[in-house]
């Protein structure tokens, strides 16, 4: 392995200066917040909570995430990966949380998300493991797939947060989704330097500015909010342990933890670092870590955030250490209710502008790293034929499982697991499982 430049910005561990590290720090939040704050707003919605309440939720999410990401980016001993990787509540918990919050209540939630977590930190050297399944085949493919699954949300974004159907999307959305886009590749193709590497955060602040001129910005949120607050453990109260909540999330924290493995993997690819399992088992203990932390403070499971791995890649900046700074920057609104109120004002068109680069530089990076495969070889083209069609199945009906249990829908639901577990099962069956040293050859050194 060459020696890295720590004077360089592509480099993992490089430091740079304090404000070029605070606007890539604020560019890496922004792009991530729009999915921060996902899970408590859909279950704020679903369970019907008060406002206060999901001020309170949002914010102990916001907390948690920033102390997980700075646990991933840092690393304490064998806990956490020492990547720049931004963690998230997981989205493929919401339909367990919502059974169990709407029957048992705050307490099993919590109870169930503690255990997970515990779990999760407990079984990851063994699912570590599971690398030598990972050979480039498989790992291009499943990060392609992360790439076109995102797509959709992008589309979401760009229409105001309607879905596929709904409505017809309101002409300021499109002004506001494709200006974005176009100023983004406008400084990516004449900004010099610097310039050139915060080109997302000039477009989400450029869209946001001309939101407010169409009238899409709404700042009553944000006179509304309070200038500080503090989240206390065990806050909603002391957890409580279902078996039947428990085993709910157990299973969706499998799904998230096939999806974080390929996540992991497109890190590694984009950062030109080799992933082992040392990395892998690191990395789960972290989210395991802070899955627990987020049971203890009234937050929900944690994961890796796969739009930020587009960020990575656009900004050509890799360095953790201002992904932990962004880390810091997420706890801090936590604390501060009127700042992150702000944050949120960027409209979700402009989200969706930035997205379709983020979530495309994604898709490219697996491209990359099928290079590496023989597509005369039909094995290999069958294998990623396949994983392709059945996950582009789920991201063009997303209930196409619903007439199966709620656990086969949240498992096959999936498109970046059912196509991630597609390309491992085939690559099995036509190839056979790969040799520890062959797996995850995903960027030369």
């Amino acid at each position: 392995m060459q020696q890295q430049n720590l004077t360089q910005p592509d480099c993992v561990d490089a430091t740079l200066p304090p404000q070029e590290s605070a606007a890539l720090a604020f560019q890496h939040m922004l792009a991530s917040y729009a999915s921060l704050i996902v899970t408590p707003m859909v279950l704020a919605g679903a369970l019907g909570w008060s406002v206060d309440t999901t001020i309170f939720m949002l914010s102990a999410c916001l907390i948690t995430s920033g102390l997980c990401t700075l646990l991933q980016c840092i690393g304490i001993g064998q806990i956490g990966i020492r990547l720049p990787v931004v963690q998230g509540t997981t989205v493929a918990t919401i339909p367990a949380l919502i059974m169990i919050g709407a029957n048992d209540g705050f307490t099993a939630m919590f109870g169930a998300t503690i255990i997970a977590g515990g779990f999760t930190f407990l079984i990851a050297p063994w699912w570590s493991k599971l690398l030598r399944f990972f050979p480039p085949l498989v790992t291009g493919t499943v990060i392609v797939i992360i790439g076109l699954a995102l797509f959709p949300v992008a589309v979401m974004w760009m229409s105001g947060g309607q879905g596929f159907g709904e409505q017809r999307v309101a002409i300021e959305d499109i002004i506001l989704g494709i200006s974005t886009l176009l100023i983004i590749m406008a400084v990516m193709r004449w900004g010099k330097g610097f310039i050139s590497r915060i080109a997302i955060l000039i477009g989400l602040v450029s869209g946001t500015l001309l939101g407010v001129l169409l009238g899409k910005v709404d700042f009553a949120n944000v006179a509304n909010a309070q200038w500080f607050g503090i989240i206390t453990p065990f806050a909603m109260g002391f957890p409580t342990f279902k078996l039947s909540a428990i085993l709910a999330v157990l299973v969706s924290m499998i799904v998230t933890m096939v999806e974080s493995t390929g996540d992991y993997i497109a890190v590694g690819a984009v950062c030109d670092r080799e992933i082992k399992k040392k990395h892998i088992a690191a990395g789960l203990r972290a989210e395991g870590l802070g899955t627990i932390l987020g049971g203890v403070l009234n937050s929900f499971p944690y994961t890796t955030y796969a739009q930020n791995i587009g960020v990575l890649r656009v900004s050509g900046v890799r360095s953790r250490w201002v992904v932990a700074l962004c880390g810091g920057f997420l706890a801090l609104l936590g604390f501060f209710p009127k700042l992150s109120a702000i944050a949120a004002c960027v409209p979700l068109a402009v989200l969706g502008g930035a997205g379709l680069i983020l979530f495309g530089s994604i898709a490219c990076t697996g491209l990359k790293i099928l290079k590496q495969v023989d597509f005369d070889d039909n094995h290999n083209l069958i294998v990623v034929a396949v994983s392709l069609g059945l996950a582009m199945m789920v991201v063009c009906n997303p209930t196409f499982f619903s007439i199966f249990p709620d656990w086969v829908e949240m498992l096959l639901g999936n498109a970046i697991t059912l196509g991630g577990l597609s390309a491992l099962v085939l690559n099995c069956v036509f190839n056979g499982s790969s040799h520890p040293e062959e797996a995850l050859e995903v960027a030369p050194h």
